[in-house]
């Protein structure tokens, strides 16, 4: 049984604002990316995984349960951590973690003692709130939603506006709880948090499904594709742009780098260099459909 189950969701809004449309894709266990730029549905889509919006059309299963039919089965056995969660900055950290386990209905002090030993926060566990990094707080935040032992743990955003080592801590504590066969659904746009520990992913833009599947498969689409060219002015930037998509530029003293996707074989004799995820999902975000 996949442990998501997103079948045709789809979510309009009185306003006329379509959020995602016809979205269809599983997650079978591990850790899975969403990906998408801000304003893609990533958000939307967890919102509605986890009960808290309902959907336009469409159905969600999680671990076999409808969430619209059966929505308390279902957060019973999910995790939330949201893109932005509201703290209590003169709450001590294991106060805020059991005061967010006794809204779930968890009055065990053990279990908020073994989520903070989880992310690495236990001996932190007397500091205020408000004396925390922005890196512990979204460990404390990790901390509530793993109380009460989910199967299933969703994340928004988690590591937006972390520094690289508290970046590469963020992805081990995700890795850890994937390892005994549950199951982490992270959405991000950083493409190097999906290539470091996800097994599959999937790509939005807005509000479409414009791939799913493994990053290496992703990949496939722009191997052999990808070159690096040398430019003297940017008017040659604009002319380029024309003729293939630009993944990225660097600006150098002698001129300017230009990373591109050479789809039209416009450039024959330059070789092609090693593609990577980033420049798959710039691909993507350019407007090309995998699904």
């Amino acid at each position: 049984m996949n442990s998501i189950e997103i079948k045709h969701l789809s979510k309009h809004y009185k306003s006329g604002v379509t959020a995602l449309e016809d979205i269809t894709f599983s997650v079978k266990g591990g850790v899975f990316g969403l990906l998408g730029h801000n304003g893609a549905g990533k958000s939307t889509l967890m919102k509605a995984i986890v009960t808290i919006l309902e959907q336009s059309a469409g159905t969600i299963h999680v671990c076999g349960y409808d969430t619209q039919k059966e929505g308390e089965q279902v957060r019973s056995r999910i995790g939330y951590l949201p893109q932005e969660l509201a703290m209590y900055p003169s709450l001590s950290v294991f106060d805020f973690v059991n005061y967010m386990a006794e809204l779930k209905g968890i009055s065990d002090k053990n279990a908020v003692e073994y989520a903070l030993k989880q992310v690495e926060m236990l001996e932190y566990s007397k500091r205020k709130i408000g004396q925390l990094s922005g890196g512990m707080k979204r460990r404390v935040g990790i901390a509530q939603a793993l109380v009460g032992d989910p199967q299933i743990l969703i994340v928004d955003e988690p590591t937006a506006g972390l520094d690289p080592e508290e970046r590469v801590r963020f992805r081990g504590v995700l890795s850890r709880f994937a390892k005994d066969g549950k199951t982490v659904l992270l959405s991000t746009h950083i493409v190097e948090d999906v290539y470091q520990i996800c097994e599959e992913l999937a790509v939005l833009r807005k509000g479409h499904l414009f791939y799913s599947g493994t990053p290496d498969a992703l990949m496939s689409h722009v191997a052999g594709k990808v070159k690096i060219l040398r430019l003297d002015r940017d008017e040659q930037l604009l002319d380029l742009q024309k003729e293939s998509i630009v993944l990225s530029t660097t600006y150098e003293s002698n001129g300017l780098i230009a990373r591109i996707m050479d789809e039209n074989i416009a450039f024959p004799d330059i070789p092609s260099v090693s593609a990577t995820l980033e420049d798959a999902y710039v691909y993507c975000m350019g407007g090309k459909s995998h699904a």
